[in-house]
């Protein structure tokens, strides 16, 4: 991987850590922290990410990772999603386990015109999302398959 001190990147990691796998946004984002060491920003969003809409708007690149609820699809099956600045795909809308979900925050970014230029979002199937859940193993592997894309991302750009 070559450096990154001169790309403008912020990853986002959603989740809630006791429900779950509402927790693999969460992971991936704590594991890219230590990989990066600080040559790429990395948050951890619990609840809402209404001040960070506010401010993502200056980087090149925001990646969102969280988890997705949606029937007839398999544990752990990985939807990515590239917005250069072009419509949420439809299905993206019914995706999310918290209340106000990404569309709508990239909604509400585009109104504030805060929109990054690029936006990739990474979606994982989840089924457990009780308070106390364990991750399932298919959401576990899915997480590692969705860093190393990520890094991919970040190589690349």
């Amino acid at each position: 991987m070559r450096e990154n001190s001169n790309k403008n990147f912020l990853v986002v990691g959603i989740g809630n850590a006791f429900r779950g796998d509402d927790a693999l946004g969460l992971l991936v984002a704590r594991f890219l922290k230590r990989y990066f060491a600080g040559r790429v920003k990395i948050v951890e969003v619990d609840i809402s990410f209404d001040e960070l809409i506010q401010t993502w708007g200056k980087f090149q690149l925001v990646i969102i990772i969280d988890a997705v609820k949606s029937e007839g699809d398999e544990i752990g099956k990985v939807y990515r999603f590239e917005l250069w600045e072009a419509e949420i795909p439809s299905k993206l809308e019914f995706f999310s386990t918290h209340a106000l979900g990404v569309a709508e925050y990239i909604n509400l970014a585009k109104v504030l015109g805060n929109l990054p230029a690029k936006v990739i979002i990474y979606g994982i199937v989840g089924k457990h999302f009780n308070f106390g859940d364990p991750i399932s193993p298919e959401v576990k592997s899915s997480c590692r398959e969705v860093i190393k894309q990520i890094l991919c991302d970040c190589e690349v750009r």
